[in-house]
Parts: structure tokens; sequence; C-alpha cells
């Protein structure tokens, strides 16, 4: 009974049990494999907190989100999130008081955004300028950080724009030759770069990335373009912080850890630790952002 009194407490959430993973997307997409291959990692630095994934796909994200705002505050239940994706989809379908019910915790991932051509094909900003407008850009769907940010890049290049179903095809339709370019997230376009077959025209950073370290960013060739995705977790609003510590330690340690930092380097994602401070505050930037656009310059079809 001693040594049990003078035993330091437990953290919160550091007694055995599972801790439910909200994915909003189907299993096997790239947001499911993605959350699959950090969930180990997680579990490596929250001591005795063991990851049950549940894919709740629909609407873009906001079918998880809806079941993580009504899941209890109990740090049971977290969800992961990529933006501005779920933010532009709360925007498209008026569903901005969801987010007022969810508390963005931290990242973990920035996936820079990288525009590609054909491999081959002689092609670079000025050659895409002379095209004169008579050309387009891919980008996956309508709402993604690269189709956002491709409504800028275009107006540059003076190209249309193309959104497709989803980054596969948008890849696929520069490799056919169908397009001079398409504009993707990093992860989408990282494994074609690296086999050849596809060349890296520019990079929205701030600088290059050892990633990609031949890939010049855009402000190099005058254009002051910076934008990308953002991959981290969520729990329901009015979660007590004393029950969040644990998890945003351990998820500070993972963004940290050798073998995730490996990982995102296969991956072509930034290892991008950024807590509810910083998070919390870019995410409400990034909404009023795209509310202010939606209604001058919607970037999808808006609803009837």
């Amino acid at each position: 009974m001693a040594a049990a009194l003078a035993a330091p407490a437990l953290p919160a959430l550091a007694v055995p049990g599972p801790v439910t993973l909200l994915v909003g997307a189907p299993a096997g997409s790239v947001t499911d494999s993605w959350a699959r291959s950090f969930a180990p990692f997680l579990e490596r630095h929250w001591p005795r907190a063991g990851i049950a994934i549940l894919n709740r796909p629909g609407e873009g994200g906001l079918a998880a989100a809806r079941s993580l705002a009504a899941a209890a505050p109990d740090g049971r239940t977290i969800g992961a999130v990529r933006t501005p994706l779920l933010l532009a989809r709360a925007v498209e379908s008026r569903a901005q008081p969801l987010l007022g019910r969810l508390a963005f915790l931290a990242t973990v991932a920035e996936e820079p955004l990288v525009l590609v051509g054909q491999a081959g094909g002689g092609m670079d900003l000025p050659a895409l300028r002379a095209l004169g407008g008579q050309a387009v850009m891919g980008t996956p769907p309508q709402g993604s950080a690269a189709q956002l940010a491709g409504a800028a890049l275009g107006r540059a290049l003076t190209l249309g724009l193309l959104p497709f179903a989803n980054a596969a095809a948008a890849r696929q339709a520069v490799m056919a030759g169908n397009l001079p370019c398409a504009l993707l997230a990093l992860p989408e376009a990282i494994a074609a770069l690296r086999e050849g077959r596809l060349v890296g025209l520019g990079l929205a950073q701030d600088r290059r990335t050892d990633l990609v370290p031949d890939i010049p960013t855009f402000a190099e060739q005058g254009i002051p373009l910076r934008l990308a995705g953002h991959r981290g977790f969520a729990t329901p609003s009015g979660t007590d912080p004393a029950l969040l510590q644990p998890l945003l330690v351990a998820l500070q340690a993972a963004v940290t850890d050798p073998d995730y930092a490996d990982q995102a380097q296969a991956e072509g994602v930034l290892p991008r630790f950024l807590g509810p401070t910083a998070w919390g505050p870019m995410v409400s930037r990034t909404l009023a952002e795209l509310e202010a656009r939606w209604s001058t310059d919607p970037w999808g079809s808006r609803p009837g």
C-alpha cells in the first residue's frame, strides 16, 4: 500500500484502452493510408494508449467532423484533419458552425505544393507563359490546397484550371501528355519526380526543400506564391486541456522521431508540429479568407 501511495500518478489517458481515431476517407485512400502510417508513431509516444482507426468517409471530411463533434469530450476520440480542404468543404456547405465544435489540436505534417510537367517535354515557366492562355493546368479536386493555390498561379501564368476528381488523374494527364502541367501536393508527385517520370517546375514554399532540392521556388521565378496543406488532429471542443496534454506531448515527440522523419522523407511531407496556439489561429484566418473568397470568387459550384 505504501508503494502504491508513493508511486506517481499516471498521466491522463495513459491508462490502458483504445483511443478512436476518426478518418474522414475510405479505407485504402491516401488519407487513410497516411493516418494508418502515423498511428504507430503516436502509439510509441503516447504511453499505453492503443489507436483504433474508424473510417467515416463522406462530404470531404465533414461526415467525420460531425462524428467527432458529437463524441464525448473525454479525450478518447480524436480525428485526423486535413486543411484547408476541410475548411473549404465547410464553407461550400455552409457548415462553418460545425468547425466551432472542434478543437484543432496540432499539425504533424506539411504538404508542399509543386507544379509538375512531363519529363522530357522541355517545359518551364517561361514556356508556359508563352502559351498565351491557350493551355490549362490540372489540379486535384476543388477546395484542395493545390486547387485553391492554382487560381493565383493560373493568373500569373495565364493558364486555365482543370480540376480532376483526384490528384492521381491530374498527374496521369500530365504524364500522358494531355496537359502541360499540374499543381499537386508533393506527396502525390514525389514518386514520379524521383523516378524521372515528371519534372518539377516550381515549389510553393519560402525556400527549397531537401525533399526535392533541385526544384526552384516560385518566388525564385518571380511569382510570390506560398501555400501548403497541413495534416493534423482535432478533438471535440470542450475537452479538458489536462486530458489533452499527454496527446500534445506525444504528437510533438512523434514529429521529432527519427523514424518518422525517414517516413516523411519517403512520403514527400515535411514533419511540422504546430500546437493549438499556432494552428488554431491559422485555421481561423484561413476560414475567414475562404469565406470572403467564396462570396466573390467561388472555387466550385454553389449549392442550389
